[in-house]
């Protein structure tokens, strides 16, 4: 059922029904799972419903503007919204295990179930995931109504499709709105801040944690990960005594979605995570899919020398290029490329050097192109996420971006673009790798944490599903999402945290001065990493990186301490900028007499 605008003004008229009732109108069996998304066309929303062994219903027996809902644990992504968008402090919120038997004492401690342990905090991020309301609790952040509501009544649409959403006294589970409503209310957050809360909630559906069991293994078997929402559970509207639960944030095209059906959020994802998975994927458009953050730079034919060459048979110019280019190597084999400014052609002792420069997801594709097949679907797929793995495991921090080599002894990576075969399997698992171990992969040969590329294909041609190929080949591994703030312990690097210490102070003073903005972090924690790549975690003020043996280790300490030092400043996402800065500060200088050699 697709409503369009004029129809939706004219149902938004109907009278209150009450969403899944015991029986729809003219005896029809009530729906055991009902979907909205937005549609194709603006300002359409799409509506179905389907029964228990996941058969579409002929007619939905509601309109999603008549139909009432309660918000649930939503309010706690609104939140959320709000804060990053705002740039307003978090703190952590500090789980106490309450003593006493009161009842109110035995709410709280389940309560600070969904956060942490008695003695441990949780962070912004990490709260969305593990859905801690004691964090996100108004009062406790000091919200001011007047603020709230100012800030969501200056948002598109949210007056006339969401006014519930601006009246912050409205953040309660129990607040009974029209599902409608609700993706009006998702489609009116800032992208900036919507895109923050996509990437965080991605790890809620690759939760490793308590709720593995729930696991919706069908959900992500057949989206990927295209699917980023925030779980809720309540009541009916209609029956206090039904759990009531599902899920709303967006598609990987970042159109708003919401379903439910009777039973816990992380229930209804794996008992109807199959139909879920149906229904959505042949809505998504892979071309406009969200891509991973990040970029790496890969030094192409890194071990073979070789001379870059114009088609015409001149040498190719230094800099960046563009046009089709052929690279000639010493064995007499040529290799063409083409380049639209990705590539960077240098000349060092008359030995040429080619950069090329990707999105992460891009060079998951070219690497795709280069080594495997893209039309072997599941294989592909499975492929996809070894390929990243071992790109953020293996490959270096350099600036903002991760380096590594196009060789036989790292991953091999196409000189031409990717086609959108190669393009769309690599955006269908963007953001996911696997976790436990470090992972890599061969034509023919399998072993410990490697797979096969023939073996994965002929699974594949037996039917076996892509991630239950990557189960069977890295059993000491879990998929997981890249970024899970929930799912990163700390293991406390003393002479990290020693080694910053004694130089932070000497850095605050030249920021102070010259860098606007900087807010000094107070006494960060630094995180050793068994591998994997550099972050900081910026609700948090902790910093995850795996040494501090070399220059380049010190140059990314105190890369990501700037980052936390512009966490509410926008310099804070000039990558360029703060690296500059990072490598300035670690190189000693630190007179007046150089401080013009300070980037501004």
């Amino acid at each position: 059922m697709t409503i369009s605008p004029l129809r939706a003004a004219l149902a938004a008229l109907a009278a209150c029904c009450c969403l899944g009732a015991r029986a729809a109108p003219g005896g029809d069996p009530a729906p055991a799972l009902e979907i909205l998304w937005l549609g194709g066309e603006p300002g359409e929303l799409t509506w179905r419903a389907f029964d228990a062994a996941g058969k579409p219903l002929a007619r939905p027996p509601q309109t999603p503007f008549a139909a009432r809902a309660p918000l649930g644990s939503l309010w706690k992504l609104f939140v959320y919204l709000w804060l990053v968008e705002e740039r307003r402090p978090a703190p952590d919120y500090v789980c106490t295990g309450m003593a006493g038997a009161s009842a109110a004492a035995r709410a709280h401690r389940l309560e600070e179930t969904y956060c942490c342990t008695p003695g441990q905090g949780i962070g912004l991020d990490a709260a969305l995931v593990r859905s801690c309301g004691l964090f996100f609790a108004p009062g406790r952040l000091g919200i001011d109504a007047r603020a709230w509501r100012e800030f969501w009544e200056a948002r598109p649409g949210v007056r006339t499709h969401a006014p519930w959403l601006a009246d912050l006294g409205a953040l309660k589970p129990e607040t009974v709105v029209s599902p409608a409503s609700i993706l009006h209310a998702l489609a009116a957050a800032p992208l900036s801040a919507r895109k923050a809360a996509a990437a965080v909630l991605l790890a809620r559906l690759f939760d490793n944690g308590a709720d593995a069991a729930l696991r919706a293994t069908d959900l992500a078997r057949g989206l990927g990960s295209q699917l980023r929402v925030k779980t809720f559970s309540w009541h009916r509207p209609d029956d206090p005594g039904i759990r009531y639960g599902g899920g709303a944030g967006w598609l990987g095209d970042d159109r708003p979605v919401w379903f439910a059906g009777e039973g816990t959020g992380q229930q209804v994802m794996a008992r109807h995570g199959a139909t879920l998975a149906a229904a959505l994927s042949g809505t998504l458009s892979p071309e406009n899919a969200a891509a991973m953050p990040g970029c790496v730079k890969v030094d192409f034919f890194a071990r073979h020398p070789f001379a870059l060459e114009r088609t015409d048979g001149k040498p190719a110019p230094e800099g960046a290029l563009r046009g089709r280019h052929v690279a000639r190597f010493q064995n007499g084999v040529a290799v063409s490329l083409e380049a639209d400014g990705e590539f960077t052609l240098t000349r060092e002792n008359g030995r040429d050097r080619l950069e090329g420069r990707f999105g992460i997801d891009d060079y998951v594709a070219r690497v795709i192109e280069r080594e495997a097949d893209a039309t072997q679907t599941g294989a592909a797929r499975a492929l996809s996420v070894v390929i990243r793995s071992y790109l953020l495991n293996e490959a270096k921090k350099q600036g903002n971006c991760l380096a590594i080599e196009d060789s036989s002894h790292a991953q091999r990576v196409s000189p031409k673009p990717p086609g959108a075969t190669a393009r769309a399997i690599a955006g269908f698992t963007s953001g996911l790798v696997l976790v436990g171990a470090p992972v890599g992969y061969h034509s023919h040969t399998p072993s410990r944490n490697r797979m096969a590329w023939t073996a994965a294909v002929a699974a594949d041609r037996a039917g076996e599903p892509w991630d239950l190929i990557l189960r069977k080949a890295f059993p000491e591994t879990s998929l997981a999402a890249a970024h899970d703030p929930a799912g990163i312990p700390c293991r406390r690097f003393a002479s990290a945290e020693t080694w910053l210490a004694a130089h932070a102070p000497r850095w605050q003073r030249i920021l102070r001065e010259r860098l606007q903005g900087f807010e000094e972090p107070a006494s960060p924690q630094v995180c050793l990493l068994s591998h994997g790549t550099p972050f900081s975690e910026q609700d948090r003020g902790r910093i995850h990186m795996r040494g501090l043996k070399t220059v380049e280790d010190r140059i990314t300490l105190a890369h990501e301490y700037l980052h936390l030092g512009l966490r509410h400043h926008p310099s804070g996402h000039d990558e360029e900028l703060i690296e500059q800065w990072a490598r300035r500060l670690t190189d000693g200088t630190t007179s007046h007499e150089t401080a013009n050699a300070f980037p501004r």
